[in-house]
């Protein structure tokens, strides 16, 4: 029989009481316990509250009281006192053992306080690594949330927009003019409206947090700012130097560190603008006197620019300022362009570019199987994919091409796939890519599916000393291929003037998914093994080495001896 919550709860009860836990009235449903873990430097006071069962959530712990001499500020514990013991997921709490999960959540909670109390060392690196959380939510007041877009790396100055509608407006801070536009206009909001520069500082070193935490006012910003890095405190006092301010308003600044992004303001009221803006240096030393108290207003913010949305999940370079022709948008090639917008195609300083080349319209026997869906239905696959790729990345430059395909005009850039599965096409650009002189010919992805979608194949042609594509074939009258999978033939249908071959929607995806980890094994620096294949489970075929095929001797395409 499965155990009852009421079960879980007794059992619960009788194994805090044993550790002098006492219980309070529940507050909507939630169960509370306040008691004490004793931790090497004495007793600390908290309060346990449970409300899963099913300990899907780890039960949660507040500090209420910690030892005499404890330092004032203590990483993972928030400014109400909430204590991050545990991150989600890293221990799987048994439901079955309901006590001795409590159990284990309050022994994980006092091994972490007595590595806090006890070493200063790893208090201090655990406040660095949080820094983010310590500036956003270690403190209080709660700091301002804002959104960071593209940032040069050699900005000094950027400015920063009012984004939002009647629901909620936000900051965005961007180098890029277009950036704003391109958002509001894919997020559906009103025209942004640029409120003011903003300075961009950066600095090597991570940040420390004092014992008193983060800064509040101006004065404690200079301090820190002086004890965490000199030279970025020197530039900072430079720019406060040098800098005419003729109306009143706020100085914001975003800084930029191992740690991450994160900003502050403050406000340059009316009277010390009119009586110090055209004095720099008068205005400098007002806020290190007379105007250090005054309150500072910190920033928190999350990035949104190309390279942090492409590359912060990637172990290899992302595509960006590469130039990529994707040949064929059908069910192969949608999933495949979306996947290369993804690893940032299409991004860069103005050489980065996606171009879709395909000449077909979306047909109802389409939708079965392509990314694209009902709304894209009797336009162009190039068009709508396109079209799509701007809503969810609009800061991707993806050119559609509503034609077939031009050869050897299309055989240009960083790279080439032909995502079309057509094999005379595949042997036209095979033979007009080997046409053109070698220091011109890109590098070149086939991907195709094969045996009615039990299998998925590609082949990345590059160097002569490695196989072209026509050395898949035979020299045989019969042109038999070279690695026969023993499938037979691929279950092509013909219907009415239209011939096609039936598989299921996870073929494509597949495929493009192949071809994705083909790309990345190119973008890392390590292409092999150039010929891969892929089976679903349980299909009877004779799967090939997956290698690096040598030319086929007498080929006819490539002339291999």
């Amino acid at each position: 029989m499965a155990q009852s919550p009421h079960d879980s709860l007794g059992r619960v009860l009788r194994s805090l009481h044993q550790r002098g836990f006492v219980q309070l009235p529940s507050r909507g449903g939630v169960r509370q316990f306040d008691g004490v873990l004793n931790c090497n430097r004495g007793d600390v006071k908290i309060r346990l509250s449970i409300e899963d069962w099913d300990f899907t959530r780890y039960p949660v712990i507040e500090i209420l009281e910690v030892p005499e001499g404890a330092p004032h500020l203590i990483p993972h514990i928030s400014a109400s006192g909430w204590f991050c013991y545990l991150a989600d997921g890293s221990v799987v709490l048994d439901r079955y053992v309901p006590e001795g999960a409590v159990a284990q959540c309050l022994q994980i909670a006092t091994d972490e306080l007595n590595r806090l109390l006890g070493d200063p060392r790893y208090r201090e690196g655990e406040l660095q690594t949080e820094f983010g959380a310590s500036w956003s939510i270690g403190q209080q007041p709660k700091p301002v949330p804002a959104t960071l877009g593209t940032i040069g790396p050699d900005s000094a100055v950027t400015d920063a927009y009012l984004m939002g509608d009647e629901a909620g407006e936000w900051l965005l801070i961007s180098c890029d003019a277009e950036e704003p536009e391109r958002l509001a206009r894919v997020m559906r909001l009103p025209p942004p409206r640029s409120m003011q520069k903003c300075w961009v500082l950066r600095s090597d070193a991570l940040p420390g947090v004092g014992q008193n935490g983060v800064p509040t006012t101006i004065g404690e910003l200079f301090s820190w700012l002086k004890s965490w890095d000199v030279r970025l405190y020197r530039e900072f006092q430079q720019r406060l130097g040098k800098e005419h301010f003729k109306s009143p308003g706020v100085l914001m600044v975003v800084i930029h560190c191992p740690a991450g992004w994160f900003g502050f303001y403050f406000e340059l009221d009316k009277t010390l603008v009119l009586g110090f803006g055209r004095r720099p240096l008068d205005l400098r030393q007002q806020l290190h006197t007379r105007r250090r108290d005054m309150r500072l207003t910190r920033i928190t913010l999350s990035e949104i620019s190309p390279e942090f949305i492409h590359g912060r999940n990637l172990s290899f370079p992302s595509l960006k300022d590469k130039r990529i022709v994707l040949i064929g948008c059908g069910a192969i090639g949608g999933y495949l362009a979306e996947g290369l917008v993804r690893l940032g195609a299409g991004t860069g300083t103005g050489t980065g570019e996606l171009r879709l080349v395909d000449p077909d319209v979306l047909a109802p026997g389409n939708l079965g199987r392509h990314v694209l869906g009902m709304n894209a239905l009797k336009q162009a696959k190039v068009s709508a994919l396109a079209a799509r790729l701007d809503l969810e990345f609009p800061h991707a430059r993806v050119t559609p091409h509503n034609r077939s395909t031009h050869l050897p005009a299309d055989l240009v850039g960083d790279l080439v796939i032909n995502a079309t599965g057509e094999e005379s096409l595949s042997e036209a650009i095979n033979f007009h890519r080997l046409g053109l002189p070698e220091y011109r010919r890109p590098p070149t992805l086939h991907v195709w599916v094969t045996g009615e979608g039990a299998c998925v194949q590609g082949l990345w042609v590059d160097e002569q000393k490695y196989a072209c594509f026509r050395c898949l074939r035979q020299n045989d009258t019969q042109r038999s291929k070279r690695f026969d999978l023993g499938l037979g033939d691929d279950g092509l249908r013909v219907l009415g003037c239209t011939a096609f071959t039936p598989y299921a929607v996870s073929a494509p995806m597949g495929a493009a998914a192949l071809a994705l980890d083909m790309v990345a094994a190119w973008m890392s620096g390590d292409v092999s093994p150039r010929f891969r294949t892929r089976a679903v489970e349980g299909a009877e075929v004779r799967l090939p080495k997956n290698t690096d095929v040598r030319p086929l001797p007498g080929c006819p395409a490539c002339k291999a001896i």
